[in-house]
């Protein structure tokens, strides 16, 4: 899953144009008043949103900003889209955060956060920082936790038993394909319930 932007005449039947696309999340971009130059945020899991500037192309880049230097002294998260069949038979899709130093040979107790649908998130970059109710998968895995964000689809009138399918069932699927989880320690947190 890739994300970026095109280009394109409003009135016209010709297909846009292509300008980039990759696997981050762009931050809307902002035109200089008197220059063809834009301003942007990119980023993704480990790449910090900084400031980039190019022309209306997204050509000749330059970062223009280094927002988060104290990165590379810290663990990072990795995070990865997982696809699975819910017990109803639903394809449904979730996230799996694990540190940047993943050992599969070792055994990572996991966490499993649900809320909503989380998906559509995959490319944000998350720093370190405490929180009322959610939690913060970048400080997780920096300590050694494995962390799961299932989407959960509501079916009208079952909001536990479409929480259970989807948190359950993914969580199942996370145990079965991958050996480094501890599925004697896997805790549970969620929210507006």
């Amino acid at each position: 899953m890739s994300r970026g932007y095109f280009s394109t005449k409003l009135n016209t039947v010709k297909d846009p144009d292509l300008l980039v696309m990759d696997k981050f999340m762009f931050g809307k971009p902002i035109k200089a008043k008197d220059s063809e130059k834009i301003l942007w945020t990119k980023q993704n899991v480990s790449t910090f949103p900084d400031l980039w500037c190019s022309n209306l192309k997204f050509e000749h880049l330059q970062r223009i900003s280094e927002g988060n230097t104290q990165q590379s002294e810290y663990v990072w998260p990795e995070v990865k889209l997982i696809e699975w069949t819910s017990f109803s038979g639903e394809m449904l899709k979730g996230m799996l955060y694990t540190p940047e130093n993943l050992d599969e040979n070792k055994k990572y107790p996991m966490i499993v956060y649900f809320y909503e649908r989380n998906s559509e998130l995959l490319y944000r970059h998350q720093h370190p920082y405490p929180s009322h109710s959610t939690i913060n998968k970048t400080f997780y895995t920096s300590n050694g936790y494995v962390v799961f964000l299932p989407d959960i689809t509501y079916k009208t009138g079952y909001p536990g038993q479409s929480a259970y399918n989807a948190i359950v069932s993914g969580t199942q699927f996370i145990i079965n394909k991958y050996p480094f989880v501890n599925k004697d320690k896997i805790g549970l947190q969620g929210q507006s319930w």
